[in-house]
């Protein structure tokens, strides 16, 4: 429309919106997909499995070598 929102009738805004919300739903349905980027449930269990790994190997060099050989451990996984 060509009026001001604030010169319109009610009828006349009803109208607007109908199409202001058919032109967004034309651009939203005319858009491509995004590509599916999600992990698959073998990926995230290997994932997990190997962090589990990683805690268990930290939590034994704490408890046999002490804090600082547990530390040392992390350290040298971050390279």
């Amino acid at each position: 429309m060509t009026k001001p929102y604030h010169e319109m009738t009610p009828a006349e805004r009803l109208v607007d919106r109908i199409a202001k919300n058919r032109e967004i739903d034309q651009r939203v349905s005319d858009r491509k997909p995004l590509p599916d980027t999600r992990k698959k449930p073998d990926e995230i269990a290997q994932r997990s499995k190997s962090v589990r790994n990683v805690l268990e190997k930290f939590q034994e060099i704490k408890k046999t070598q002490g804090i600082d050989a547990a530390s040392e451990f992390v350290l040298s996984r971050r390279k």
